[in-house]
């Protein structure tokens, strides 16, 4: 779950606030994701050509890549981003945005989309950055497997604010996780030097 400064959100104006009152699930479609893809399976269907469709799991790396077929279509749901990737299992409720032409996601996540009213009301990456931790907060259990079925978006409260603030803030986050990612690289590698010297 998310800590300390990644909990921290930019705060909505209330002359910003466009609706209040809904939930996530008034606001997003949830796509399909798809079963039967394990590791097994990603590594016996490596790609063989350029033309590639990544699958995204709890992470916002890729867990793997098939390639784009009418068989891998007819098998599996590709779908096409932006979207944002709701993790159900590990990190349940962890929101990330991925923007490929297609994709396809496995079973311990699922994508959600605006509905078509919201799509030009919403901003992805401010959504994902100023909810991911309120959706883990309303994971069905915070010890061992939690997970994040659909029906949680049910419970979480959205307050719509203008795009223009949305687009303001995802700056924000965006620039904090930046940060937290060169002082994590940081503290790694000085982790090695310290390794390093002391013969480890």
């Amino acid at each position: 779950m998310a800590t300390g400064v990644q909990r921290l959100r930019v705060a909505v104006p209330k002359d910003q606030v466009v609706e209040r009152g809904k939930t996530a699930a008034d606001y997003f479609d949830v796509l399909a994701n798809n079963q039967g893809i394990t590791e097994e399976y990603l590594y016996a269907h490596q790609p063989t050509t350029d033309d590639r469709i990544a699958v995204y799991s709890t992470n916002s790396v890729p867990v793997g890549w098939l390639d784009d077929s009418d068989n891998l279509r007819t098998e599996f749901t590709v779908i096409e981003g932006p979207v944002i990737i709701v993790a159900r299992k590990g990190y349940a409720g962890r929101l990330f945005v991925v923007a490929d032409d297609n994709l396809i996601v496995h079973e311990d996540a699922y994508a959600i989309r605006p509905k078509p009213e919201y799509i030009d009301k919403l901003a992805l990456a401010w959504f994902a950055g100023h909810y991911s931790f309120e959706f883990q907060a309303n994971r069905t259990s915070m010890w061992g497997i939690g997970d994040f079925p659909r029906e949680r978006m049910k419970v979480i409260d959205v307050v719509l604010p203008t795009i223009a603030h949305q687009e303001e803030a995802a700056a924000l986050y965006a620039r904090r996780d930046r940060l937290l990612g060169s002082i994590s690289a940081l503290r790694s590698e000085a982790e090695d030097r310290v390794a390093h010297a002391a013969g480890l």
